[in-house]
């Protein structure tokens, strides 16, 4: 999960729980205003029925001072059996609230009401009618004592009920208080203990690659690049993990091509002096064994055939040997002088013919080259200089071939001129290639695949090194088996690079 989902997550179960405490809270507050709306209905039908009991000993009274006086008992009869109506259409209609509010009817309790009102009415009409011939005192004690065997029996068991009722309601709302009271302590414990642990599986782990993080970025900073940070963490920290490594990864990468630049450059400024040091008692080498070559063709006299020329084999092969050693340190000079290259127009055909003609020996029996350069512009660099680049590359394409069987193998040099101005040069062969592993390194310093004492490992960092301080550059493709291809691409050359002067060597 995303860091944006987590945080996510935790907003919404903090939101529903502060929901479920409102929605409790709501609900508890609505469960109080109905317990009390339920308990005022149910004191006003206990107070209403204590007022029917009052209001019909009252209404016995004004009978008898009626009866006595010589008054009309019918009409006040009439009004109290009208009062009688509107009391208990009025307890009916509490009755019925109560059971919309609770929810639960009470069919008992209604038809308790309809016979206290109908035993109610009968008992005041037998005593409105039994009081008009009778003397005061006997019909006083007889109808309270109806009254007490057919009315009163029935309001007090509604009066038990409703205390019943009270009770009941009493009882639930200590209940409800008890509940409300309990789940408001334990529910915002239980709230923060399920957020706290919520939060906790989320933070402690994005705190801890946090530190990873920081404890890498203190590896790097005391140049421990070995270890690397996990990658399967599934949020935002592995995306960063992984652009973390290839930042390692690049880094180490930087730093070996500082190292491998700062050992060129050491061989740089090494380079001039050794090969001027060589070069000097070479020259002197090489005159005096060609000196003494000519002299052992001459000589006849005092010598045998077979001594001569075992003399002359031993001269020649001591003069190839300095001649390589003079190669290795023209090479050397050049590699230390390659970003002086001059700035003028060269013509790569006829260069790239000076190359084929200065290797031809080394062509000679292995494969027949093909030259197609002559419809390319020139390109801004410098003639030597890039004809040692094409020998080197024409000589080491003659290397990848096995000698015997030139008519089968081709060397071809192809140039072209590019959309982007520049023009490219392939070098290609149908030699034995060079092995994938070692694609990434021939153009090392002193790296070579040739047996000892057969390769230096100068010459394609020399072509390198010429061809960048040119502005241009070279890769290879090869695959084992089939041969190999140099691509060389430099800038062509224009009428804007004739007006800048060309650097001066030093």
């Amino acid at each position: 999960m995303s860091i944006r989902g987590k945080v996510l997550l935790i907003v919404i179960l903090a939101s529903s729980l502060l929901l479920s405490m409102g929605l409790l809270m709501r609900w508890g507050a609505a469960r109080g205003r109905t317990i009390r709306a339920v308990a005022l209905r149910a004191q006003a039908q206990h107070a209403l029925i204590n007022q029917l009991r009052g209001d019909t000993l009252e209404h016995l009274y004004l009978l008898q001072r009626a009866r006595a006086s010589g008054g009309d008992t019918s009409a006040i009869l009439s009004e109290r059996l009208r009062q009688v109506e509107a009391q208990f259409t009025w307890l009916r209609t509490l009755a019925r609230e109560e059971a919309t509010l609770t929810g639960e009817e009470r069919p008992e309790e209604a038809r308790l009401l309809d016979q206290a009102e109908q035993s109610l009415r009968s008992w005041l009409e037998h005593a409105e009618a039994s009081l008009r011939g009778q003397p005061a005192a006997e019909g006083d004690a007889r109808f309270q004592e109806e009254f007490g065997l057919r009315v009163e029996p029935l309001l007090k068991e509604v009066l038990r009920r409703k205390r019943q009722q009270l009770d009941e309601l009493l009882t639930t709302s200590e209940k409800t208080l008890e509940k409300g009271t309990r789940a408001a302590i334990l529910l915002p414990l239980v709230s923060m203990g399920l957020l706290i642990m919520v939060a906790a599986s989320i933070l402690v782990p994005m705190s801890r690659r946090f530190q990873e993080l920081l404890a890498q970025t203190e590896r790097l900073g005391r140049g421990e690049q070995e270890r690397q940070l996990p990658e399967n963490w599934r949020d935002e920290f592995g995306t960063l993990a992984q652009g973390f490594n290839r930042m390692t990864q690049q880094l180490q990468a930087t730093q070996a091509r500082l190292m491998v630049a700062d050992r060129l450059a050491t061989v740089g400024r090494t380079a001039a002096g050794v090969g001027h040091e060589i070069n000097n008692p070479i020259t002197y080498v090489l005159a005096n064994l060609s000196y003494l070559q000519e002299e052992l063709k001459r000589a006849r006299e005092g010598l045998a055939e077979k001594e001569r020329q075992e003399l002359l084999e031993a001269a020649t092969e001591a003069w190839e040997g300095a001649e390589r050693v003079r190669f290795i340190a023209q090479d050397l000079k050049m590699l230390s002088r390659a970003e002086e290259t001059s700035r003028s127009p060269v013509q790569l055909s006829a260069v790239v013919r000076s190359s084929v003609r200065m290797a031809a020996h080394e062509l000679r029996g292995r494969a027949r080259v093909v030259e197609d350069c002559a419809d390319v512009p020139p390109v801004r660099g410098n003639a030597a200089r890039l004809g040692q680049v094409f020998l080197n590359l024409i000589i080491n394409a003659a290397h990848a071939i096995a000698p015997g069987r030139a008519e089968e193998n081709e060397i071809r040099v192809t140039a072209r001129l590019g959309e982007s101005g520049r023009v490219t040069v392939d070098v290609s062969d149908t030699g034995s290639g060079i092995a994938p592993e070692n694609l990434e390194r021939i153009f090392e310093l002193f790296f070579t695949t040739k047996p000892v004492g057969e390769g230096t490992g100068l010459g394609l960092a020399v072509c390198r090194s010429v061809v960048t301080s040119m502005g241009g550059d070279i890769t290879v493709e090869s695959q084992p088996g089939r041969g190999t291809t140099f691509r060389i691409t430099l800038p062509a050359f224009s009428s804007a690079d004739a007006r800048v002067p060309a650097p001066s060597a030093s």
